[in-house]
């Protein structure tokens, strides 16, 4: 029988648990580093998706909050973008075809999309892999710590990973559990070191967080050009109530 509490050595702490967490925040650093540094810069393709993209969130926001406009100014901006979503003149690709199904091999920016990605997952997988190979071939069974506070059994299978120890209290953590936990909770370290926390937020994550748009020129996603009539007509048959009107009357009212 495995005995509830257990003596460590309180060297363990020196020799495995801060080197383990060190480890891993010098490491998480020098990772984000150097993908700033691998990180191509924005070429035209890239500058006219985003053009793209924006232009269609200000037709969003537009339609959705056009009780702010006057009248008059309603009508200018409804005229402005039912013209300018009918054409293709905020189209990243001019030569979008509605009926022709997306060929990605095709996009000029295909290529450098895909080599973005593969360095995105080159530089998560590569540094994670070696770091929980270091903590498997060194601190392999090492029991390192006991948490201050107690827990249920169902952390059990988190915080003792590579220790077969049924019995022991759950309380206490194995090396390699270690390990995962400060993968997955060192963004107020990295947010505290960098003074960034949208910094450290893509360091912890490792994608960006997706913006409420459609992902356009994505395979099976709509094509461009239907999203953009699809806004036409939206907009075209849009009501306009204004918050302005008859402010007047509403404000002597309610001084009386």
């Amino acid at each position: 029988m495995v005995p509830d509490e257990l003596v460590l050595d309180p060297q363990l702490k020196y020799w495995v648990l801060l080197p383990i967490s060190v480890v891993m925040v010098v490491v998480g650093l020098l990772r984000s580093n150097v993908t700033l540094l691998l990180k191509s810069d924005p070429k035209l393709e890239e500058f006219k998706k985003n053009r793209e993209k924006q232009f269609l969130k200000r037709a969003t926001s537009f339609k959705n909050g056009s009780s702010v406009l006057t009248r008059d100014e309603f009508l200018v901006r409804q005229e402005y973008f039912i013209t300018q979503l009918k054409s293709s003149e905020f189209f990243a690709n001019k030569n979008v075809s509605s009926d022709a199904p997306a060929n990605p091999l095709t996009d000029p920016g295909s290529a450098d999309a895909l080599m973005e990605m593969a360095k995105g997952n080159m530089m998560n997988y590569i540094p994670q892999t070696l770091i929980m190979a270091w903590v498997n071939y060194f601190f392999a069974g090492f029991v390192i710590m006991k948490l201050p506070f107690p827990i249920t059994d169902s952390f059990k299978s988190m915080l003792q990973q590579g220790i077969v120890t049924p019995d022991l209290n759950v309380r206490y953590v194995s090396s390699i559990s270690w390990y995962f936990v400060n993968l997955m909770g060192l963004k107020p370290v990295y947010s505290l070191i960098m003074n960034d926390s949208s910094a450290a937020d893509e360091l912890v994550n490792s994608q960006q967080q997706n913006q409420q748009l459609p992902n356009l020129g994505a395979p099976g996603a709509p094509k461009v050009d239907k999203i953009f009539e699809k806004e036409a007509a939206d907009i075209q048959i849009l009501s306009h109530e204004s918050i302005y009107d008859g402010i007047i009357d509403r404000v002597l009212a309610a001084d009386l």
